[in-house]
């Protein structure tokens, strides 16, 4: 008898943090216009793309072998900016890798309610891992600021629940108070 029990309170706590997790990383999609919603998922697919077959396939392209210190393989447009301590090249992978990753967030938060949203989230872990990979793989040794590519990759989700957490829980004022004030 005890066993039910346990796994009753178990299911219980499981669809507490479901349900935690919906409320500070989803926003509901269902109220969202239709064709705004496809509209939206159009524009995030193509800046997912774009950013990665940017990220893939590096502006410059790569070199082809290991003459005059570069390393076949590696990223061109790293190795050419070394009197900047390869700042663009650094720069361009956080700004690109910051909109990667907000485009399959948004993505992933306008098919949230549809069929195969499991699926959907397997091929993106996927394709994120992917990018990952290949920035990895791509980028010239000790060169890359690879934990500012990684914070860059997380910021979307990390500010989606910093905003969502703060509106939860942190009100100064009533909603009806702000909503007066606004009115008159």
């Amino acid at each position: 008898m005890k066993n039910n029990n346990i796994q009753a309170d178990d299911s219980n706590i499981i669809s507490k943090i479901g349900k935690n997790i919906n409320r500070w990383f989803i926003q509901d999609s269902t109220g969202i216009d239709s064709s705004f919603k496809n509209n939206m998922l159009v524009v995030a697919t193509l800046i997912v793309a774009a950013t990665f077959q940017t990220g893939i396939n590096p502006p410059g392209g790569v070199w082809q072998d290991n003459e005059d210190g570069h390393e076949a393989g590696k990223a061109i447009f790293a190795s050419s900016h070394k009197h900047l301590q390869y700042f663009p090249y650094n720069l361009f992978l956080i700004l690109n890798t910051l909109a990667f990753s907000m485009s399959t967030q948004i993505i992933l938060m306008l098919v949230y309610h549809d069929r195969l949203y499991f699926e959907i989230v397997v091929a993106t872990l996927s394709m994120v891992a992917t990018y990952g990979t290949a920035v990895w793989s791509l980028s010239p040794e000790k060169d890359v600021k690879f934990r500012y590519v990684c914070v860059a990759a997380l910021f979307p989700y990390l500010w989606r629940l910093s905003y969502q957490t703060f509106k939860t829980y942190w009100h100064p004022f009533p909603v009806s108070t702000i909503k007066n004030e606004t009115t008159k």
